[in-house]
């Protein structure tokens, strides 16, 4: 994907100089590594944090392996040294002193395993879009940004703290397959996609609509979208019309990596 962090500074230079892979680490994982570690503290700089909890998960380009964060580090202490290499099951791989919260991870296994398309998982209990899951609302596209959401959102009801893999297959029908996007219940959101990129600028987008659509609700008074334009607009979206003249897919990605560079260039250690 041409969001990927080498291409992107390859095809117009982020302005961020990137360290070489350690010796005997392979490139494609060294590029992830810091792909996910910018994500990181992007969630950190946002404020979308619970202390040590909730993942990021990213799967290592080409292979069953993905990338997590060492359970009991702040976001903003994640490096990409320090993420953790676990198998699609949650087993960890890396020689790390750092545990990972394997129940934490089972959502985003189950999705790994069923959508072969997503290869990058967040998951946050951010307040804004966490009070939309407190309400038997459906999400609502009400902005320009949000059209990508609709008939991309699937739901799932709260049964308690995910402990086991028991949830799975509800987990795997809610999202079926073309929603990238899952508002749990009483309980948080995930947004998803191809690479880091995709699935942050999708919680994004996602929380700045649910903010409007909140808003909006406690008017009393919304103006909706027509379903056709929605979808029209959805697909400038999906389809990179919607990017205009930028260089890259996202141009807010490059962006926000030297925002992260310039607060905290250990990031990228």
């Amino acid at each position: 994907m041409d969001d990927a962090i080498g291409n992107v500074n390859g095809k117009i230079g982020m302005g961020t100089a990137l360290p070489q892979a350690p010796v005997g680490m392979d490139d494609n994982e060294w590029e992830a590594r810091l792909d996910l570690a910018a994500c990181y503290r992007m969630v950190s700089y946002y404020g979308w944090t619970s202390v040590v909890y909730n993942h990021i998960t990213l799967r290592i380009p080409g292979t069953d392996k993905f990338l997590i964060n060492p359970f009991g580090l702040r976001y903003d202490e994640i490096s990409a040294s320090n993420l953790i290499t676990i198998d699609i099951d949650g087993n960890k791989l890396s020689d790390s002193p750092w545990p990972v919260n394997k129940a934490g991870y089972y959502v985003h296994s189950t999705v790994h395993k069923a959508r072969s398309d997503l290869h990058c998982i967040i998951h946050t209990h951010e307040p804004i879009s966490q009070s939309l899951c407190a309400t038997n609302s459906p999400a609502i596209p009400l902005t320009q940004e949000g059209c990508q959401f609709y008939e991309r959102v699937g739901y799932h009801d709260f049964k308690g703290i995910v402990l086991d893999g028991t949830e799975g297959p509800l987990i795997v029908e809610a999202l079926g397959e073309k929603n990238h996007t899952l508002v749990m219940r009483n309980h948080g959101m995930i947004t998803a996609g191809p690479n880091c990129a995709w699935a942050f600028v999708r919680h994004l987008a996602f929380i700045r609509n649910t903010e409007v659509q909140l808003t909006a609700m406690a008017s009393g008074s919304m103006n909706l979208i027509n379903p056709e334009v929605m979808e029209r607009t959805r697909q400038q979206f999906e389809g990179g019309s919607a990017s205009a003249n930028a260089l890259v897919r996202h141009p807010e990605w490059p962006a926000l990596i030297r925002l992260v560079d310039k607060l905290d260039p250990t990031w990228k250690e």
